[in-house]
Protein backbone atom coordinates (compact mmCIF):
# COMPACT_ATOMS: atom_id res chain seq x y z
CA UNK A 1 0.00 0.00 0.00
CA UNK A 2 1.21 3.39 -1.19
CA UNK A 3 2.13 6.07 2.03
CA UNK A 4 -0.24 8.41 2.39
CA UNK A 5 1.16 11.90 2.19
CA UNK A 6 -1.23 13.31 4.67
CA UNK A 7 -0.04 10.78 7.19
CA UNK A 8 1.17 13.56 10.47
CA UNK A 9 4.82 13.76 10.81
CA UNK A 10 4.48 13.33 14.72
CA UNK A 11 2.55 9.78 14.03
CA UNK A 12 5.74 8.92 11.75
CA UNK A 13 8.29 9.24 14.65
CA UNK A 14 6.40 8.56 17.50
CA UNK A 15 9.68 8.17 19.61
CA UNK A 16 10.95 11.66 19.67
CA UNK A 17 9.19 13.19 23.44
CA UNK A 18 10.98 10.06 25.12
CA UNK A 19 14.56 10.09 24.11
CA UNK A 20 15.62 13.18 26.80
CA UNK A 21 13.97 10.92 29.30
CA UNK A 22 15.97 7.98 28.33
CA UNK A 23 19.08 9.83 28.65
CA UNK A 24 18.10 11.49 31.97
CA UNK A 25 17.44 8.20 33.07
CA UNK A 26 20.96 6.55 32.18
CA UNK A 27 22.84 9.40 33.27
CA UNK A 28 21.32 9.53 36.73
CA UNK A 29 23.43 9.07 39.48
CA UNK A 30 26.63 8.93 37.44
CA UNK A 31 29.53 11.05 39.20
CA UNK A 32 31.60 13.90 37.56
CA UNK A 33 34.77 11.31 36.83
CA UNK A 34 32.43 8.69 35.07
CA UNK A 35 30.55 11.44 33.35
CA UNK A 36 34.16 12.39 32.04
CA UNK A 37 36.04 8.66 31.07
CA UNK A 38 36.94 8.58 27.95
CA UNK A 39 38.19 5.02 26.76
CA UNK A 40 40.55 5.57 23.68
CA UNK A 41 41.71 2.16 23.25
CA UNK A 42 37.61 1.40 21.99
CA UNK A 43 36.13 2.92 18.84
CA UNK A 44 33.27 3.90 20.95
CA UNK A 45 35.17 5.20 23.96
CA UNK A 46 36.88 8.92 22.08
CA UNK A 47 33.92 10.84 23.54
CA UNK A 48 33.12 10.83 27.29
CA UNK A 49 29.58 10.25 28.47
CA UNK A 50 29.35 13.86 28.77
CA UNK A 51 30.21 14.21 25.70
CA UNK A 52 27.54 11.99 24.46
CA UNK A 53 25.11 14.27 26.02
CA UNK A 54 26.33 17.11 24.58
CA UNK A 55 26.53 15.79 21.03
CA UNK A 56 22.60 14.71 21.22
CA UNK A 57 21.64 17.56 22.91
CA UNK A 58 23.46 19.84 19.58
CA UNK A 59 22.81 17.14 16.45
CA UNK A 60 18.13 18.17 16.37
CA UNK A 61 19.65 22.07 17.11
CA UNK A 62 22.43 21.61 13.94
CA UNK A 63 20.13 20.16 11.79
CA UNK A 64 17.23 22.09 11.97
CA UNK A 65 18.67 25.49 12.70
CA UNK A 66 21.76 25.23 10.87
CA UNK A 67 21.36 23.08 7.95
CA UNK A 68 17.17 23.22 7.67
CA UNK A 69 16.77 26.97 9.42
CA UNK A 70 16.11 29.42 6.57
CA UNK A 71 13.97 26.59 5.10
CA UNK A 72 11.99 26.16 8.15
CA UNK A 73 12.12 29.31 9.59
CA UNK A 74 12.92 32.03 7.22
CA UNK A 75 14.99 35.03 9.00
CA UNK A 76 13.19 34.18 12.85
CA UNK A 77 14.94 31.47 14.43
CA UNK A 78 13.51 29.92 17.28
CA UNK A 79 16.73 29.61 18.86
CA UNK A 80 19.93 31.53 18.98
CA UNK A 81 23.54 29.74 17.20
CA UNK A 82 25.59 30.81 20.49
CA UNK A 83 24.14 27.72 21.86
CA UNK A 84 26.62 25.56 19.50
CA UNK A 85 29.96 25.35 19.68
CA UNK A 86 32.19 26.46 16.59
CA UNK A 87 35.74 25.83 15.32
CA UNK A 88 36.94 22.02 16.96
CA UNK A 89 34.42 19.57 17.41
CA UNK A 90 31.52 21.25 16.57
CA UNK A 91 29.15 18.83 17.21
CA UNK A 92 28.72 19.70 20.64
CA UNK A 93 26.85 22.25 22.50
CA UNK A 94 28.93 25.59 23.58
CA UNK A 95 31.15 24.72 26.28
CA UNK A 96 31.13 27.77 27.75
CA UNK A 97 27.65 27.76 28.16
CA UNK A 98 26.56 23.81 28.82
CA UNK A 99 28.88 21.82 31.13
CA UNK A 100 27.13 20.50 33.79
CA UNK A 101 25.25 17.58 32.83
CA UNK A 102 22.20 18.98 34.02
CA UNK A 103 22.32 21.64 32.00
CA UNK A 104 23.32 19.61 29.03
CA UNK A 105 20.21 17.77 29.70
CA UNK A 106 17.82 20.30 30.21
CA UNK A 107 19.45 21.62 26.50
CA UNK A 108 18.58 18.29 24.81
CA UNK A 109 15.28 18.29 26.14
CA UNK A 110 14.69 21.57 24.37
CA UNK A 111 16.11 20.43 21.34
CA UNK A 112 13.82 17.72 21.11
CA UNK A 113 10.49 19.74 21.91
CA UNK A 114 11.55 21.63 19.30
CA UNK A 115 11.91 19.06 16.90
CA UNK A 116 8.88 17.72 18.11
CA UNK A 117 7.47 21.15 17.92
CA UNK A 118 8.65 21.57 13.73
CA UNK A 119 7.04 17.64 13.41
CA UNK A 120 3.78 19.19 14.63
CA UNK A 121 3.11 20.85 11.41
CA UNK A 122 4.64 18.50 9.27
CA UNK A 123 2.95 15.77 7.05
CA UNK A 124 4.57 13.09 5.38
CA UNK A 125 4.00 14.93 1.66
CA UNK A 126 5.90 17.94 2.99
CA UNK A 127 8.95 16.18 4.85
CA UNK A 128 9.44 14.82 1.11
CA UNK A 129 8.95 17.83 -0.57
CA UNK A 130 11.83 19.72 0.38
CA UNK A 131 15.51 19.25 0.34
CA UNK A 132 19.07 20.42 1.41
CA UNK A 133 22.65 19.02 0.06
CA UNK A 134 25.57 18.31 1.21
CA UNK A 135 29.23 18.00 -0.65
CA UNK A 136 31.11 15.18 0.83
CA UNK A 137 34.29 14.07 -1.16
CA UNK A 138 35.69 10.97 -0.04
CA UNK A 139 37.71 11.30 2.62
CA UNK A 140 36.47 14.19 3.85
CA UNK A 141 37.31 14.74 7.58
CA UNK A 142 36.42 16.98 10.21
CA UNK A 143 38.91 19.58 11.69
CA UNK A 144 41.08 17.29 14.70
CA UNK A 145 39.71 13.70 13.71
CA UNK A 146 40.36 10.87 11.75
CA UNK A 147 36.95 9.54 10.55
CA UNK A 148 36.66 9.81 6.92
CA UNK A 149 32.87 11.60 6.65
CA UNK A 150 31.79 10.36 3.97
CA UNK A 151 32.34 6.98 4.39
CA UNK A 152 30.10 7.26 7.97
CA UNK A 153 27.29 9.23 5.67
CA UNK A 154 27.42 6.05 3.26
CA UNK A 155 27.08 3.61 6.02
CA UNK A 156 24.27 5.52 7.80
CA UNK A 157 22.60 5.93 4.22
CA UNK A 158 22.20 2.11 4.52
CA UNK A 159 19.86 2.08 7.36
CA UNK A 160 17.36 4.34 5.68
CA UNK A 161 14.57 3.27 3.15
CA UNK A 162 13.76 7.01 1.73
CA UNK A 163 14.64 10.59 1.84
CA UNK A 164 17.79 10.66 0.19
CA UNK A 165 19.15 10.61 -3.35
CA UNK A 166 22.39 11.02 -4.90
CA UNK A 167 23.30 13.59 -7.73
CA UNK A 168 23.30 12.05 -11.24
CA UNK A 169 25.68 14.81 -12.14
CA UNK A 170 27.79 14.97 -9.03
CA UNK A 171 28.81 11.64 -7.17
CA UNK A 172 29.78 13.85 -4.26
CA UNK A 173 26.74 15.61 -3.88
CA UNK A 174 24.20 14.17 -1.76
CA UNK A 175 20.55 15.12 -1.32
CA UNK A 176 18.33 14.76 1.54
CA UNK A 177 14.24 15.73 2.72
CA UNK A 178 12.84 16.28 6.38
CA UNK A 179 11.57 12.60 6.09
CA UNK A 180 15.88 11.89 6.08
CA UNK A 181 16.54 14.32 8.85
CA UNK A 182 13.85 13.15 11.50
CA UNK A 183 15.14 9.41 10.87
CA UNK A 184 18.71 10.55 11.43
CA UNK A 185 18.00 12.31 14.20
CA UNK A 186 16.14 9.39 16.23
CA UNK A 187 18.57 6.90 15.19
CA UNK A 188 21.70 9.06 16.24
CA UNK A 189 20.03 9.55 19.13
CA UNK A 190 20.08 5.89 19.99
CA UNK A 191 22.73 5.02 18.72
CA UNK A 192 24.83 7.57 21.26
CA UNK A 193 22.80 6.50 23.86
CA UNK A 194 23.57 2.84 23.66
CA UNK A 195 27.23 4.08 23.38
CA UNK A 196 26.27 5.42 27.21
CA UNK A 197 25.19 2.08 28.04
CA UNK A 198 28.69 0.71 26.70
CA UNK A 199 30.75 2.84 29.24
CA UNK A 200 28.47 1.69 32.07
CA UNK A 201 28.95 -1.85 31.47
CA UNK A 202 32.97 -1.43 31.34
CA UNK A 203 32.28 0.65 35.00
CA UNK A 204 30.13 -2.57 35.98
CA UNK A 205 27.28 -0.36 35.93
CA UNK A 206 24.06 -2.25 34.48
CA UNK A 207 21.96 -0.14 31.51
CA UNK A 208 19.10 1.18 33.26
CA UNK A 209 16.50 1.72 29.96
CA UNK A 210 15.61 -0.16 27.08
CA UNK A 211 16.62 1.15 23.31
CA UNK A 212 14.29 0.40 20.33
CA UNK A 213 16.54 -2.00 18.25
CA UNK A 214 16.04 -0.07 14.77
CA UNK A 215 17.97 2.29 12.45
CA UNK A 216 21.94 2.26 13.16
CA UNK A 217 21.97 0.20 16.23
CA UNK A 218 21.31 -2.78 13.38
CA UNK A 219 24.42 -1.70 11.25
CA UNK A 220 26.78 -0.79 13.89
CA UNK A 221 28.81 -3.26 16.25
CA UNK A 222 30.20 -1.73 19.74
CA UNK A 223 33.99 -3.55 20.26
Amino acid sequence: MAADPSTPARDLFPGYPRVPALYRAEVEGLGEAQLDRKRPEKGWGLWSIRDQVSHMASVPYRWLLVRWGAILFGERLPRGPELLRSGFSGRMMNPERFRAIGGLLAAQEDAFALAWEVLGRETLGSLRAREISERLPWGTRRPGETEDVRAWRELSLSAHPTGHRKDPADPDLIHFNLEYTFRHILWEAYAHLRTIQMHKEAEGLPPRVEIPREGYLRILQWD
